[in-house]
């Protein structure tokens, strides 16, 4: 049974990219003007991939980025600094966890630039 948490968002098995921004979009930005926190631990999971064997969920590669972007991009409009540290992702292929997992480190590129304005 999952534990519960101070935050939990219910979602459906087979959520999909769109849905799933869509629950992002609106925890998020509520949570970071609430506290108002100094950093943000940003665990980057990829447990919510399609071809997660454990997952319940059906991000793609690019769900996963734009996941990542927005997390990103919403900490730095909001002047809050992110690390973030990489999780789950269980699928016989090793090689496509690792991608996946990569996926994080090309969204903080990308929020970096647009940080930077180019």
């Amino acid at each position: 049974q999952k534990q519960r948490s101070d935050v939990d968002v219910e979602l459906e098995d087979g959520v999909g990219d769109r849905e799933y921004l869509q629950k992002v979009a609106q925890v998020l930005p509520r949570l970071l003007h609430e506290h108002k926190p100094d950093i943000l631990l940003y665990d980057a999971g990829v447990d919510v991939h399609l071809d997660d064997r454990l997952g319940n969920l059906s991000l793609s590669d690019q769900g996963l980025f734009d996941r990542d972007l927005y997390v990103m991009r919403c900490c730095l409009a909001m002047g809050v600094p992110v690390a973030t540290v990489i999780g789950g992702g269980y699928d016989a292929d090793h090689s496509m966890v690792h991608w996946r997992h990569s996926i994080v480190l090309q969204a903080a590129v990308a929020a970096n630039r647009w940080r930077q304005g180019s």
